[in-house]
């Protein structure tokens, strides 16, 4: 059973008193081993000077967003396993996402952004609280963990947009639907929205399907907004309910012909919306939620490509010269706040563990986590270390000493030993 499925409202005193107290009882009595940190390496006062570096992006913005506009509706589509290695302008092999490829041109692509790790869970908080993996953990497992945390649509809330969530599936799948309400999405629009004879694939409804009601719904939806879609089709077991583009012998095919197939529908999303009234005046942000192995599968979990993600901002309101250029900086997944709100003109201090890209002092380098893996990618360097057996899994770089690839590694065990900190304070 999952308490999601209790939730209704955007108040949390109306969904804790929907749950059933004696069960909410025996999964606290479940939940409670939940107390040791797994990534205890230093004292607090060295923890906080190695990260210090790490989290000083500067005060001013170089800004890519025209400044001249008020009240930007964002529309943020999450892309299910929309790894690096489907686009060709990253590391990907031409014609599997050719709009795609399209928006780049029109947009501003940030190349070098990894996923916080390997799984919707903790892409989700990644993305919308700004949120590290936790190791074996997922924060939104614990709803009275994961209410501690902020929320992107809480500061649109709070400008007074209207804000709405949207995913084929089952909402209540890792908590999705809690976590939206209690985060400031006012409306969540899933799988029980559409009719039982549109629910054809394993997953829900299918992404065509989904961004026509998505569509449908914008064009009513008050503005300003903040809205978000969360797309499925690309998800194992890589279904579509027509032609596979590359064929189905494989699951790397399939899974070219799903992405193939969610590129396409938000094509036409993005064509029909050109039509509406509110297009001009809204900034579209595309992310995944994790990487993949597939299709190339030659990415072990210690090596940072597996975690590679695209990012791009896209639409009329990015400056002439900034459209078609690329940033290549490597970020976290986690810095998607704090740089959407700085080109916004909105303090990001909610998110302290998000850093503004396009801050002046920024410092290029991400950190990724699996169940037992963490690491931390430079432009230089990259190292994996084996949290359940304490050794370094694999080091990129042969050519850097000693004492700089032990300077990286207190920085990411310093970086993971405070990130479960919190999480356990929560």
């Amino acid at each position: 059973l999952n308490p999601s499925i209790s939730y209704y409202s955007t108040h949390p005193i109306n969904n804790h008193a929907a749950v059933n107290t004696h069960w909410a009882f025996f999964k606290e009595l479940i939940t409670r081993n939940v107390k040791k940190n797994p990534f205890l390496y230093f004292q607090d006062e060295k923890v906080n000077k190695l990260l210090a570096p790490v989290f000083n992006a500067g005060d001013s913005t170089t800004y890519f967003l025209r400044q001249d506009v008020e009240d930007i509706n964002v529309v943020l589509i999450v892309l299910e396993s929309f790894t690096a290695d489907l686009v060709h302008a990253l590391t990907g092999e031409k014609g599997i996402t050719p709009n795609f490829e399209k928006w780049i041109k029109q947009g501003v692509l940030f190349d070098e952004v990894y996923a916080a790790s390997d799984r919707s869970d903790k892409g989700i908080i990644a993305v919308f609280s700004a949120f590290p993996s936790q190791g074996d953990e997922s924060i939104i497992k614990y709803i009275p963990k994961h209410e501690k945390l902020f929320g992107l649509p809480q500061v649109f809330e709070d400008l007074g947009y209207s804000n709405s969530f949207y995913y084929g599936g089952q909402s209540e799948f890792y908590n999705f639907k809690s976590y939206m309400l209690s985060h400031g999405m006012h409306r969540v629009v899933d799988q029980k929205d559409f009719k039982p004879s549109e629910v054809k694939s394993s997953w829900g409804v299918y992404d065509g399907l989904t961004f026509q009601r998505y569509l449908k719904d914008l064009n009513r939806e008050p503005t300003p907004f903040f809205s978000s879609l969360f797309t499925l089709s690309n998800h194992e077991p890589f279904e579509l309910d027509g032609v596979y583009k590359f064929g189905e012998k494989t699951n790397a095919d399939k899974f070219k012909s799903t992405a193939y197939y969610t590129d396409s529908v938000i094509n036409d999303f993005i064509e029909e919306a050109k039509k509406s009234s509110w297009y001009d005046n809204t900034l579209f942000v595309f992310i995944a939620d994790h990487g993949h192995r597939l299709p190339a599968s030659k990415w072990s979990v210690n090596n940072p490509e597996r975690y590679h993600i695209p990012l791009l901002f896209y639409g009329n309101l990015i400056e002439e010269q900034w459209k078609g250029k690329r940033v290549s900086k490597i970020a976290n997944q986690t810095d998607l706040a704090a740089t959407l709100l700085h080109q916004m003109g909105l303090p990001s201090h909610d998110f302290p563990w998000s850093r503004n890209i396009m801050g002046n002092n920024y410092k290029p380098l991400a950190f990724f986590a699996t169940k037992d893996v963490i690491g931390i990618h430079t432009d230089r360097q990259s190292i994996s270390f084996d949290s359940s057996i304490g050794k370094i899994s694999e080091v990129k770089n042969k050519t850097f000493t000693e004492s700089k690839n032990q300077e990286l590694l207190d920085t990411l065990k310093a970086y993971y030993q405070k990130v479960y900190t919190q999480f356990l304070v929560y």
